[in-house]
């Protein structure tokens, strides 16, 4: 068995089963796997008894073969789903969703198809398929990355969903009601030249929550600035005060086979 082989260019067409295929383009090696799966989030295991796991780069490329789609058909989606994973080198690198009751498939760039889904309901028996996850929470990349490390050091590790740590932290402002600032909308638009001094559009979200304080304190808007720690030092608003600065806290998805 040669250690890399490559799938390239599938013949795609939308007309029968015989001709659209599932994974249009993708290169097996041994690093891949091919999942198929109740999603996480389905506490009743809905479709289970589909469950599958295949590890084996012949018997991928030949799943990938015989994996057909029928005529393109309106955008629907079952809930709860199945789902179809490629995962490779412990990163899920594509994801297919399929309606098992209303026999169609949406492939990753959003178009659903008709599926027949005798192609994968009897895998469960040759390629049997059973797994967990744990949720884990993070403050900063560097622990991330290293429970991460630590993972794939696991022979049951499979992959992850990694927490995104677009932002350091997050701070409060608090504002007294006035004509000024009479409500948050006009408060974010008073914030949004200063902030935008020190960070870019897309490096901070600003926002009005309704948490206990704005809730029992009608008189005040307090606005919640998630940023960086730069951010949170650097911006100056007069009679105003930063207050409670918090490191952002987020979470992982870790899926391992049973």
């Amino acid at each position: 068995m040669r250690k890399f082989i490559i799938l390239m260019t599938l013949l795609i067409s939308n007309q029968t089963f015989s001709q659209k295929t599932l994974f249009d383009t993708l290169t097996v090696n041994s690093k891949t796997k091919i999942i198929g799966r109740y999603p996480q989030y389905d506490k009743n295991k809905s479709f289970e008894k589909y469950n599958f796991i295949i590890e084996d780069s012949t018997s991928i490329v030949e799943f990938i073969k015989t994996l057909k789609l029928g005529d393109e058909v309106k955008n629907s989606l079952e809930d709860p789903c199945f789902k179809l994973t490629v995962v490779k080198n412990y990163d899920e690198i594509g994801s297919w969703t399929i309606n098992p009751n209303l026999k169609s498939a949406m492939t990753h760039d959003g178009h659903t198809y008709k599926f027949d889904l005798n192609q994968i309901s009897k895998l469960n028996e040759t390629h049997p398929f059973k797994y967990s996850f744990e949720i884990k929470s993070f403050s900063s990349k560097s622990e991330y990355g290293k429970y991460l490390a630590q993972q794939k050091n696991n022979p049951n590790f499979l992959f992850d969903y990694s927490p995104q740590f677009r932002y350091e932290g997050s701070f409060e402002i608090e504002f007294k009601k006035s004509e000024k600032f009479p409500h948050p909308k006009g408060i974010s638009e008073y914030l949004k030249p200063y902030i935008e001094k020190i960070a870019n559009e897309d490096e901070y979200s600003l926002g009005y929550i309704v948490n206990e304080k704005n809730m029992k304190n009608r008189e005040q808007y307090t606005m919640t600035i998630s940023g960086s720690k730069k951010l949170f030092t650097e911006l100056k608003l007069k009679n105003l005060k930063n207050e409670n600065w918090q490191p952002i806290v987020e979470e992982g998805y870790f899926f391992y086979k049973k």
